[in-house]
């Protein structure tokens, strides 16, 4: 069962974090923006440390699911929430391959416009959400929703002409990073109920 309290307590700490940072690097007349940046692009130490967190959320929600299921498989084969498990690393994995190989960034050199490369993966993100729509809403789905909404929120902000680099970096990553623990959240909470329905069932 999804614990709100946590919820809040960690989207709080993760803005309180942003802040703190964002103060530190103006005072040191250091770049907000190389904190959302790949570390590849980094130009002071600590650069690229919000962006590689955001990615570790990503793996992280992938290896719950992962986890989860091989563990389901075992104690209940037969269980039809295993595939919605498998089904849920996979969709948390093609987020997770973007970010890691910068797809999104690749193809727009290449000449496909941003909006094609959102809108392919809201079609992902709502076959998702269509298929598994009951077992979904046994789940604290706001949550996932409100993960899924931010994520493209960060993508939407990216391509707004803003020439302040502050406001730009933020509109951006503040939203990325937020959808990234609460969809990690969103399947931790979802495993975790499994994982003790399924061990209550077989004693």
């Amino acid at each position: 069962m999804a614990s709100y309290r946590t919820v809040l307590f960690f989207n709080g700490l993760t803005l309180v974090l942003v802040g703190l940072v964002t103060a530190c690097l103006s005072l040191f007349g250091s770049s907000v923006k190389g904190l959302f940046l790949p570390p590849c692009s980094a130009t002071y130490p600590g650069a690229g440390f919000f962006f590689l967190a955001f990615q570790m959320l990503f793996y992280l929600s992938v290896m719950v699911c992962a986890f989860t299921f091989g563990l389901l498989r075992i104690i209940q084969p037969d269980r039809p929430e295993n595939r919605f498990i498998l089904y849920s690393a996979l969709f948390a994995g093609c987020f997770l391959f973007n970010e890691v190989f910068r797809t999104h960034v690749h193809l727009g050199r290449a000449g496909f416009p941003k909006v094609t490369i959102v809108i392919f993966y809201a079609v992902l993100a709502a076959a998702y959400g269509l298929a598994f729509r009951r077992q979904i809403k046994l789940t604290p789905y706001p949550l996932l929703l409100s993960g899924v909404g931010l994520l493209f929120v960060a993508f939407f902000a990216e391509a707004l002409p803003l020439k302040n680099e502050i406001v730009s970096s933020l509109l951006e990553g503040i939203p990325k990073l937020l959808s990234g623990i609460n969809i990690a959240l969103y399947f931790w909470f979802l495993c975790q109920g499994l994982i003790v329905r399924s061990l209550n069932f077989s004693k």
